[in-house]
């Protein structure tokens, strides 16, 4: 019994995860998504021609070198077996169903719900660097609720 115990011991510590990819990862490809799905609004607006264009496009910028830094942080899956390396379909970029605001407010409480999940997703992880981006990426979002509420 005591042996048992001590065996199911070992995988209570923080860095124990159930899953083929980290903990890390997995708060990775949650922003990656998150990020996607602003974009796809972002876009979506800027083609209907609503709200102030100009700041829209540069704040879907700004999102585009956000999602970038995200993937580079992704690790590299070059040398594991074709069927792991590829990655998982991600969900699509607005969920089905979903009643999505595609207007100037919209996009500003989607911002404002990004910004406030970084610093949760930054305590999540145990990669210091990855931390400090998502901190850096919702300060980012948090200046973009700002733009929004006194330019749109």
């Amino acid at each position: 019994m005591g042996v048992v115990v001590a065996a199911l011991g070992g995988c209570q510590g923080q860095r124990w995860h159930p899953s083929e990819i980290s903990p890390d990862e997995y708060v990775l490809r949650g922003a990656i998504t998150t990020k996607n799905r602003l974009i796809d609004r972002y876009e979506t607006l800027i083609a209907d021609g609503t709200g102030p264009g100009d700041l829209l496009e540069r704040l879907l910028t700004d999102h585009r070198r956000h999602l970038e830094a995200l993937k580079g942080r992704m690790p590299d899956r070059e040398h594991e077996p074709p069927d792991r390396a590829e990655p998982s379909p991600s969900p699509s970029p607005v969920p089905e169903g979903d009643d999505t605001d595609l207007s100037v407010a919209g996009i500003r409480a989607a911002e404002q719900s990004a910004a406030a999940a970084r610093p949760r997703e930054a305590q999540r992880v145990a990669d210091p660097a990855l931390s400090q981006l998502l901190v850096s990426i919702g300060a980012s979002e948090a200046g973009h609720v700002r733009r929004l509420t006194e330019e749109g």
